[in-house]
C-alpha cells in the first residue's frame, strides 16, 4: 500500500492529475472515462497487492517524447512542438505506464473515441514512432492498420510527416519510397519497422508489437509486449 504522501506524488504526473480533475467534476467526461479515471485513482492505492506496478518514469518518458521528439503537421499547427492535451497524457501514460509484476504491459489493446479532428491520428502515429525507436524492443513490427490500404496510409503518412519534421527521428529512420509515396519506415538501429496493412492486401498476419488504426470517430491502438 501506497503512503498518502507517494500516492499524492505519483497522482500529481500528468495522468493522475487528469484522472483526480475528471472524478472531481472539475473536467467533465461520460461515463466510461469516468470509470476509467476512478479505476486508475484506485489502482494507485492497491496496485501492488494486486501484482501490478505503476511506473512513473515509463509513464513520462512516453509522454516526454511528444513533445521533444515530435512535431505537429498541417494547417496552423505546422512545425509545432507535439504537447499533449491532457486527456491524451492520460492515454498515454496509461498504455506504457501500468505493468503487470512480470514488467509486461498492463493494456495490451486501448480503445479510442472522440469527435472528428480531436487528433487521433497524429496522437495514434506518434504511439506507433514511440514503439518504434523508443520502446527497446528488437525486431519490433508496427503496423497502420485499416480495412483499405488508402485508409491506412492517412495515419501512416502522418508518422512520415513527423519524421520530416523531427531532426532526431530524421537522422535515425529510413524511408523506403518517392517523396509522397513512402511505403515503409525502417529504424536499423533495432532492426525494427513500421508500414501500412489493410485487410484487403495478401500479406500474412503479422505478429506485431504495435497496430493502430482510426476508424471514423473511434481510434484503436493495439499494444502487445
Amino acid at each position: 500500500m501506497h503512503s498518502d504522501a507517494s500516492v499524492h506524488r505519483i497522482a500529481s504526473i500528468r495522468p493522475g492529475s487528469y484522472a483526480r480533475d475528471v472524478d472531481s467534476g472539475k473536467e467533465i467526461a461520460g461515463p466510461d472515462i469516468r470509470n476509467s479515471c476512478k479505476r486508475h485513482l484506485r489502482d494507485l492505492e492497491s496496485c501492488h497487492a494486486r501484482g501490478l506496478v505503476w511506473d512513473v518514469t515509463a509513464a513520462q518518458r512516453a509522454i516526454d517524447f511528444f513533445a521533444k521528439v515530435l512535431k505537429l503537421n498541417g494547417g496552423e499547427h505546422e512545425g509545432k512542438p507535439f504537447n499533449l492535451l491532457p486527456w491524451q497524457c492520460f492515454i498515454v501514460g496509461s498504455i506504457f505506464g501500468w505493468k503487470n509484476s512480470d514488467d509486461y504491459r498492463r493494456y495490451r489493446m486501448a480503445y479510442v473515441e472522440s469527435g472528428k479532428g480531436s487528433g487521433k491520428s497524429p496522437l495514434a502515429a506518434g504511439i506507433a514512432l514511440y514503439c518504434l525507436v523508443a520502446d527497446k524492443e528488437p525486431r519490433a513490427e508496427v503496423y497502420a492498420a485499416a480495412t483499405k490500404k488508402d485508409q491506412a496510409m492517412i495515419l501512416f503518412r502522418d508518422a512520415v510527416a513527423m519524421v520530416d519534421q523531427s531532426p532526431a527521428l530524421a537522422q535515425r529512420i529510413n524511408k523506403s519510397g518517392g517523396a509522397g509515396k513512402e511505403w515503409n519506415l525502417a529504424f536499423l538501429q533495432t532492426g525494427s519497422f513500421f508500414r501500412p496493412i489493410s485487410s484487403d492486401s495478401d500479406i500474412p498476419t503479422p505478429q506485431y508489437l504495435c497496430k493502430v488504426g482510426t476508424y471514423n470517430h473511434a481510434g484503436e491502438i493495439v499494444k502487445k509486449h
